[in-house]
């Protein structure tokens, strides 16, 4: 299976993260990378063995098999992490207890299959910690609680990205703004201005491309089309697809205002795995014999990311752990875009064509 083929189901698994997260966390600010979620699922499918691994399979790559799914995340990971802009990482710490219960050939096989390490750790919580905040360039400082030290096991996927805007903004186009936040008050901000040449529409958004210096990646942005509308925000947010949007972007001028951004963003994602479908696999019944003698289930699937876009650039990262335990038609026309309300955005690998991180930005810092 190539990417092109994938991206529809990547594409699905990204809006149905979003549309959830936007129904429990209404008002809130959202970042999450579908790419450390799609990654960690795997890692965690590798893992396991019968109907633990189907249910994941179904869920990643629905009608393929696990082979053609491995195949494309190899892809995936190998095409986004080719600049010097993005690291992914992949990793498995083991308290030492455990140890000997390692599967022979499981270390080699993380290796060759997600380019990921198996490391064994006395105190699992702060060597989870210090690799974390090791892989998402600090960040990401603390990923895990000492509540957690019952762990056995820790699954870990981690993503950093850091890119300059491909043309800088002088002071003349910076000035003070206002946002309107989700929940009806008014904050202010520093607003960026510049002038784009690749706009979108479709019936739900408009939005600009704005490429980063490393031609691999580019941020999108979305602007709902109905202001003030929350149940709007959540029909366009369950039918966005960034690949195409991306894809089918026309050249033409377009005039953006952009806010300064920063925030933290976490969520456990096990809930929304079960309604996914993946359920075996936080149960005693999961088969966890391809990694280990022992009998292991999944606790938790923990989900967190850190997003900065500023006047030089974007800094973004993400972690994702499982907790175990016992060309386009050219256009005159001027078009703008001005970002003083709740928007959608991306970061998107342009080689791929799919989101790398995907966000809304509801509220502004009062």
């Amino acid at each position: 299976m190539e990417i092109k083929e994938y991206a529809g189901k990547y594409n699905e698994i990204t809006g149905k993260l979003l549309e959830s997260l936007l129904k429990t966390k209404k008002g809130e600010n959202i970042v999450l990378s579908p790419m450390s979620v799609i990654m960690l699922l795997g890692i965690a499918a590798d893992a396991v063995d019968g109907k633990t691994r189907d249910e994941i399979v179904r869920v990643l790559c629905d009608g393929s098999s696990y082979e053609d799914c491995l195949d494309v995340l190899k892809e995936i990971r190998e095409t986004s992490a080719s600049s010097g802009s993005l690291m992914s990482s992949n990793a498995i710490c083991v308290k030492k207890s455990i140890v000997a219960s390692i599967t022979d050939g499981y270390e080699e096989r993380l290796k060759a299959n997600y380019d990921g390490k198996l490391f064994s750790s006395n105190n699992i919580v702060r060597d989870v910690n210090a690799w974390v905040n090791e892989k998402t360039k600090g960040m990401i400082k603390e990923a895990v609680s000492d509540s957690m030290n019952q762990m056995l096991t820790c699954l870990m996927n981690a993503i950093a990205f850091e890119a300059e805007w491909m043309e800088q903004y002088e002071d003349e186009d910076i000035h003070e703004g206002e946002f309107n936040n989700a929940d009806g008050t008014v904050s202010e901000v520093q607003m960026l201005e510049s002038s784009e040449d690749t706009y979108i529409e479709d019936d739900f958004f408009t939005g600009f491309i704005k490429p980063y210096k490393d031609e691999d990646y580019a941020f999108m942005a979305l602007l709902p089309k109905k202001k003030k509308s929350a149940s709007f925000l959540l029909r366009a947010v369950k039918q966005v697809d960034f690949s195409k949007l991306f894809n089918e972007a026309t050249y033409g001028t377009v005039y953006v205002t952009v806010p300064e951004f920063k925030y933290d963003f976490g969520e456990d994602l096990t809930g929304l795995c079960k309604e996914f479908g993946i359920s075996t696999l936080f149960t005693p019944e999961a088969d966890f014999s391809p990694m280990s003698k022992e009998w292991l289930k999944v606790n938790s699937i923990i989900h967190k990311a850190h997003i900065e876009v500023d006047r030089k650039g974007t800094k973004a990262a993400t972690v994702t752990m499982a907790y175990v335990v016992a060309g386009c038609a050219p256009s005159m026309d001027f078009k703008t875009v001005c970002l003083d309300r709740p928007f959608v955005y991306a970061i998107m690998n342009t080689n791929t064509g799919l989101p790398v991180f995907a966000g809304i930005y509801n509220q502004a810092d009062k």
